[in-house]
């Protein structure tokens, strides 16, 4: 009989696919609401100090050999700062991790994501920018100093800066502002590229997966939940961005239509989804106050979202 507390007792194969039923059968009754209320409560054990620091037994990690059941998929950067499963206190087999500089995608990071959506069933989907950012520094420098560096890295660095949306960040005058401001852009633009996979917005509109954007601030260790992916109330080109998040926790949603029609009618580069070529979403009414998290979440976090 297999002893999981000890972890090394005598277990058997059997007991260890026993154990990642037992898994599975957990994995099937999280909703991504849940999901998403671990990913928090975790990233504020985090920053608080009382991260439990979850870590598997021989036992745990063997019945692991046969199947894994992440509940969350991220795309993140590759930063030594930003090691994700730290952030969020998340032990072996939480977490599907997809890293690299300025956590962008290409196709070598939209296919895991995808295969994680579709394959793995990922419950959350998320991009995660941090502070001080290499990448996005670099990715707003001239052009002619960008072509300096190494063929491969310049290319990534360019195609960061095309979606940086340079001329409204000039009107960002304070340094760390602007460097988050910076940020969010680029988490806005890779949570849109997500988007246009029908796949991904069927299951948000099925409520079978939340997809999100965050930011990941250093200095505090607090990772800010500023907005999820919902489908629109009612047709429309473009995303639009609403200052309220479905989710507690979340200080707001992009709209997308999400559409049936077909593939050769349909404006966007995948069936089930309109979009324009060049995306961009639609702010709010610069009279829209940003909404406080609920005084019953239990977690503090701080929100900040610069309009333009």
């Amino acid at each position: 009989m297999a002893n999981m507390a000890g972890g090394w007792q005598g277990f058997s194969m059997e007991d260890s696919r026993k154990r990642n039923i037992e898994m599975q059968e957990n994995f099937k009754e999280l909703s991504p609401a849940e999901v998403l209320v671990k990913l928090q409560r975790g990233n504020a054990r985090f920053w608080t100090g009382c991260a439990s620091r979850p870590e598997a037994s021989a036992f745990e990690r063997r019945a692991m050999i046969m199947q894994q059941f992440p509940s969350t998929a991220i795309l993140g950067c590759s930063d030594s700062r930003v090691p994700v499963e730290v952030v969020f206190d998340q032990g072996l087999g939480d977490m599907f991790v997809v890293r690299v500089a300025g956590n962008s995608l290409d196709t070598s990071t939209t296919a895991s994501l995808q295969y994680a959506v579709k394959h793995l069933s990922v419950k959350v989907l998320m991009v995660m920018g941090h502070e001080g950012c290499g990448a996005i520094k670099a990715a707003g420098l001239p052009i002619a100093q960008i072509e300096q560096e190494p063929q491969e890295l310049a290319n990534a660095l360019k195609m960061l800066k095309r979606g940086l949306d340079e001329q409204r960040l000039k009107n960002v005058h304070d340094a760390r502002a602007y460097d988050r401001e910076a940020v969010i852009t680029n988490v806005r633009r890779q949570v849109e590229g997500l988007c246009r996979d029908a796949a991904i917005m069927k299951k948000v509109q099925n409520e079978e997966l939340i997809v999100v954007g965050c930011f990941y601030e250093i200095s505090s260790g607090i990772v800010d939940f500023f907005m999820e992916v919902t489908e629109a109330p009612t047709a429309a080109a473009e995303p639009h961005l609403v200052m309220k998040g479905v989710h507690s926790g979340v200080q707001s949603r992009m709209e997308y239509h999400v559409d049936q029609t077909p593939k050769a009618d349909c404006e966007g580069s995948e069936q089930g989804v309109i979009f324009k070529r060049q995306v961009s979403f639609t702010p709010p009414a610069q009279e829209s106050a940003p909404v406080k998290p609920s005084e019953g979440d239990g977690i503090h976090m701080r929100y900040a979202m610069a309009l333009a």
